[in-house]
C-alpha cells in the first residue's frame, strides 16, 4: 500500500505520521517511510530549502509553476525507492505528497481558471511525465484553523526546522494563505474518492486529543486493507475458475 497523510503547518500532521510509521512498521517488516520535501536531497532539497528561507523572495515571487517543479522532481528523485518497496510487497508512507503541491501552489493562484490549469499541470507532470506510482489513500488532517494559527505563532522548533537556518518559513508567515491551502485540500477531496479528508475536530470545534485522531485514521488505513484483501481475494477466485 502507498499511503499519504497531508495537512497544514502546524497541523499536528508529524505527531500522525509518528504513530502511523510505527503502527505500519508492526504490519510488515517491508516498509519505507518518505518524508517531502527531502530537505536533504541533492540539488533540489537545497532549492527547496532556500525558497523556503525567503531566499527567492516572498513566497508571490516566484512563480508557484516554478516552486511545484522543484517539489515534483524531489518527489521524481525518490521515485525508484518507492517503486521497488511497493514491488516487493511493502508499504510505503509519505509525509505530503502530490496534493500538497497542488494545495500550495494552486492557493497562491486567484483566477479560477489558471487555478485548475495549474492543478491539472501537476498531476500531468508528477503522475504523467515522471509517472510517480499513486496512492491507495491520500489523508487530508482537516483541523481547527485557530489550532493552526496557534502552533504557527508560537516558536517552533526541532531538527526538522533546520533548514530554515533560523528564518521564518516563508508558508506558515501568513495564516490568511494556511486558510485557502485548507480551502484547496477540501476542494480536492470532494474530486478525489480516495482522498479522505479526516475531522479533526470535537464538538466543540476545538482540536481531538491526538489519539483519537489517530483511531480515524488506523479505520481509514483497515478499511483500505480490508477492501485490497477482498479484491485479491476475487482475483485468485476468478483465477481457479479459469483452471
Amino acid at each position: 500500500m502507498l499511503i499519504v497523510i497531508e495537512g497544514l503547518d502546524g497541523s499536528g500532521k508529524s505527531t500522525q505520521v509518528r504513530k502511523l510509521k510505527k503502527y505500519l512498521e508492526g504490519k510488515n517488516d517491508k516498509f519505507e517511510y518518505i518524508h517531502f520535501p527531502r530537505y536533504d536531497a541533492p540539488v533540489y532539497g537545497d532549492l527547496i530549502s532556500s525558497f523556503l528561507r525567503g531566499d527567492f523572495g516572498s513566497m508571490n515571487e516566484v512563480h508557484p509553476k516554478l516552486v511545484a517543479l522543484l517539489y515534483a522532481e524531489d518527489r521524481h528523485g525518490a521515485a525508484p525507492t518507492m517503486k521497488k518497496t511497493l514491488a516487493e510487497g511493502g508499504d510505503v508512507l509519505l509525509d505530503r505528497y502530490v496534493y500538497s503541491n497542488i494545495a500550495y501552489q494552486c492557493a497562491k493562484v486567484a483566477d479560477t481558471n489558471a487555478r485548475e490549469a495549474l492543478r491539472q499541470w501537476i498531476f500531468g507532470t508528477e503522475y504523467g511525465a515522471f509517472g510517480l506510482p499513486k496512492p491507495d489513500l491520500n489523508i487530508f488532517l482537516d483541523v481547527p484553523i485557530s489550532f493552526v494559527k496557534s502552533e504557527l505563532e508560537a516558536a517552533r522548533k526541532g531538527k526538522d526546522r533546520e533548514y530554515l537556518h533560523g528564518a521564518q518559513d516563508v508558508h506558515e508567515a501568513d495564516i490568511e494563505f494556511q486558510k485557502r491551502v485548507r480551502d484547496v485540500y477540501r476542494h480536492q477531496a470532494e474530486l478525489d474518492p480516495k482522498f479522505i479528508s479526516i475531522d479533526c475536530s470535537d464538538e466543540f470545534g476545538d482540536m481531538l486529543p491526538p489519539d483519537d485522531i489517530f483511531a480515524k485514521i488506523v479505520k481509514e488505513v483497515e478499511s483500505l486493507k480490508d477492501s485490497e484483501n477482498i479484491g485479491s481475494k476475487a482475483a485468485a477466485s476468478r483465477k481457479q475458475d479459469i483452471k
